[in-house]
């Protein structure tokens, strides 16, 4: 199942976003602020990253930079915005990322975050990797009960 980190310090519009990416199959992290954002990716490896730009403790293009760094792939990310600011949609390109003003059509941005994923480079591997690890953790547990004295 694939991961997203939604950072949104709207609480309505981050309940909305995560139930409906549940419902459309996506195992979903919600963080409301810069800070907590990077400490969420730290920990659940995002396969995506939708990222509100204006958030208390920095803002989102610095977290998806942090992100970035963390990720040991590319992690794609959607911005999502209210403001009107110039640049905003230019500073979102020269990071490779989409860009969505709110409001925005929810079925654009699914697409969006479906497209991500069909396109990001080396999506495969990563897919095979934490199979392999899941094995892995599959055949620890099984040998850690097998050596158990009964």
């Amino acid at each position: 199942m694939e991961r997203i980190l939604i950072v949104e310090d709207d609480p309505s519009i981050a309940k909305g976003l995560g139930v409906r990416l549940k419902a459309s199959g996506y195992e979903v992290t919600i963080a409301t602020d810069a800070l907590t954002a990077l400490s969420a990716a730290r920990q659940t490896q995002p396969d995506l990253a939708l990222l509100d730009i204006s958030l208390p403790a920095g803002n989102g293009f610095t977290v998806a930079q942090r992100i970035f760094d963390l990720m040991p792939t590319t992690t794609p990310v959607i911005f999502l915005t209210a403001s009107k600011e110039s640049g905003l949609r230019q500073e979102a390109a020269r990071l490779g990322a989409a860009f969505f003003e709110k409001p925005y059509d929810a079925d654009q941005l699914l697409a969006a975050i479906r497209y991500a994923f069909r396109s990001r480079p080396g999506r495969q591997a990563d897919a095979a990797n934490r199979q392999l690890a899941t094995a892995k953790s599959a055949q620890t547990a099984a040998l850690l009960q097998t050596s158990k004295p009964n």
